[in-house]
């Protein structure tokens, strides 16, 4: 069954951190708020003591949690009212959970001089941070499994995210759509993470450090509809419709990591290095998009696996997809993915190529196509669990670019067509035209190489020769398809099927 209310319901945190501004903030309306709020997602927010005295509310013993579910504590904190309004907020040094039951353990919290100051901002409250490092730390044991009905030994796993120099703000923007802010920056973000699972006799482990965080999230509220009351596509709809939208843009800098895992059966041992890149995620009623950049990507294997060293390279890479979410009428969509100049080091091409028959050459992979459909989402959704089938109807589709390059061959395509919906299934119109280079010389290849047989060849050989026509290069086969009313097919002229 649909249930929004498990993806999209608003963290806790959030709503703890929110609350109607006053001209001048003082230290108990914060307080306050934050226990107001939390009542309203189902935590209990207390302090075993509260002395406010001069403008300064110290607590003690700071607990927040739902009942039955593991609570976070602060040993302590401090809420000072300043002169410009605001109230200045200092957790104590020891934050942490400590977990019970199937699975046990504790998550702490530590800080190099974290501090908190919240603020009235366009008649909401915002809450600005910083720290010259915040670490989070976890440490876990829970069941392993058994395969044969024996008790199975604990699985151990501990790990840490640290973050240094880091900055930010947290809004909460009152208004027909509550709107919340959010935005992080920081130098570095550098994790490790470890795990033990006797059963399985294996041992896993993990790092990462990456270079010049940048973070920024924007999250919309319908303007009457609850999320916790999404229960149908048709809530979804009247969310969207009222205005529920996600916002989220992302930059780093350059990160290097390893992997490595300990196994008999899967042994690994990875480093990876990437370049700095940059991604962005929008989402409400007119659209959804994902975008991602990447400067480069280099990842090492260590003999395991494989019996040999691997390295994997990779150039500029590029990723966006755009889709309408709710369109009556045709809207933009859109694909692109690049990925140049992917290559892989001599001994891992030895395996399978030892005489080196293939040329050498970095893969290059192009696709860039874009057009316009009609959609539904909340009735996509619908379909799916009613079996009553709901299908998006195309307009419009332009190939603006379709290549691919690999071991001397290429592959290059360009069209536009448009499409006919009348008959209740698109009906396609328009062109398409195809070059390929090198696919002869690239067959030969593998032959030599043992990858394909001559069998295989002459069947390859025979299709290109039925679809494709030569070109005016050597070793260059053209062939343009045509999609003609009365879903007449024709390539290079003649109709389907030849």
């Amino acid at each position: 069954m649909f249930r929004m209310k498990s993806y999209l319901a608003a963290p806790a945190i959030a709503i703890l951190l929110s609350g109607t501004a006053h001209a001048a903030l003082t230290a108990d309306q914060v307080w306050q708020s934050w226990k107001d709020a939390g009542a309203k997602v189902g935590l209990t927010i207390s302090a075993a003591t509260e002395n406010n005295a001069g403008g300064v509310l110290t607590l003690n013993g700071v607990s927040i949690g739902a009942e039955g579910a593991p609570a976070l504590t602060i040993s302590d904190m401090t809420m000072t009212e300043q002169s410009d309004g605001s109230v200045a907020i200092a957790p104590g040094a020891d934050i942490g959970v400590t977990m019970t039951g199937d699975t046990e353990g504790s998550v702490k919290v530590t800080h190099d001089g974290l501090t908190i100051t919240a603020r009235e901002a366009e008649g909401g409250m915002a809450y600005d941070y910083a720290a010259a490092k915040l670490d989070v730390d976890y440490s876990t044991t829970y069941a392993g499994v058994s395969f044969d009905g024996s008790e199975a030994p604990d699985v151990t796993s501990s790990g840490d995210v640290s973050l240094a120099n880091v900055s930010g703000t947290y809004s909460d923007t009152p208004g027909t759509n509550r709107t919340f802010g959010w935005t992080l920056k920081a130098d570095t973000l550098a994790y490790g993470t470890s795990a033990d699972d006797p059963g399985m006799e294996m041992k896993t482990s993990s790092t990462s450090e990456t270079q010049g965080i940048d973070m920024a999230l924007t999250f919309a509220l319908p303007s009457t509809i609850a999320l916790t009351a999404l229960e149908t596509p048709a809530d979804f709809a009247t969310a969207l419709n009222e205005g529920l939208a996600f916002n989220l843009t992302t930059k780093q800098g350059a990160s290097a990591g390893t992997m490595k895992q300990e196994s008999a059966f899967m042994p690994m041992d990875l480093t990876i290095n990437a370049g700095g890149g940059e991604g962005s995620v929008v989402f409400n009623k007119d659209t959804f998009s994902a975008k991602s950049t990447g400067s480069s990507l280099e990842i090492a294997s260590a003999p395991g696996m494989m019996p040999v060293p691997l390295q994997v390279t990779s150039g500029p890479m590029q990723f966006d997809f755009t889709v309408p979410v709710i369109a009556a009428t045709a809207a933009d969509y859109a694909l692109v993915l690049k990925l140049a100049d992917f290559s892989l080091n001599e001994e891992a091409w030895a395996m399978f190529d030892p005489n080196a028959a293939l040329p050498r050459d970095a893969a290059q992979i192009a696709i860039d196509i874009s057009g316009k459909t009609t959609m539904d989402l909340p009735a996509l959704i619908a379909a799916e669990e009613t079996g009553v089938p709901y299908t998006p109807a195309p307009e419009s589709l332009n190939i603006t670019e379709l290549g691919l390059q690999v071991a001397g061959a290429s592959l290059a395509a360009t069209g536009a067509f448009t499409f006919d919906n009348s008959m209740g299934i698109p009906m396609p119109l328009g062109e398409a035209n195809v070059t390929v280079t090198g696919a002869n010389a690239l067959i030969d290849g593998l032959i030599a190489t043992g990858l394909i047989s001559e069998d295989d060849a002459m069947g390859a050989r025979m299709m290109m020769g039925m679809f494709m026509v030569p070109g005016a290069n050597p070793d260059e086969l053209t062939s343009k398809i045509e999609a003609k009313e009365g879903m007449q097919i024709l390539v290079n002229g003649q109709p389907l099927p030849m």
